[in-house]
């Protein structure tokens, strides 16, 4: 009951927060909107806000873990942190095979005298 509590106020306050600052927020947007338009090419990349997004969750249940190993029972370490970390892995991993892909693409585009397919690049390596 406590927890709903807690979840209940941290949303309220939230909220309270966000209705005091909607000027600000709106004009930061603005910001953000003329940033954009004047230079496309940094772009936010959705990818990348899901893997930092991972990868913070993946911090924080690393400090619950600690919390746990330290405070409550250390046998339920390994079973968080490999759900999570598995999760973080294949984001991690996930993310560099698509900027690889990327960068080939690129590489193609700069360089039309290179014969193959992107396929036939994909093996190279940086040695």
């Amino acid at each position: 009951m406590k927890v709903l509590w807690f979840a209940l106020g941290f949303i309220a306050a939230i909220l309270l927060v966000s209705v005091m600052n909607l000027r600000a927020i709106a004009a930061a947007r603005r910001r953000r909107r003329k940033r954009a338009a004047e230079h496309p090419e940094k772009k936010l990349q959705a990818t990348k806000v899901i893997v930092f997004s991972i990868m913070v969750t993946y911090y924080i249940a690393f400090l619950v873990g600690v919390w746990v190993v330290i405070a409550k029972d250390y046998y339920q370490l390994s079973v968080l942190l490999t759900f999570v970390g598995s999760v973080a892995v294949f984001a991690v991993a996930f993310y560099c095979w698509k900027s690889k892909a990327e960068n080939l693409e690129k590489i193609k585009k700069g360089n039309p005298e290179l014969c193959g397919t992107l396929s036939d690049f994909s093996g190279m390596s940086s040695q």
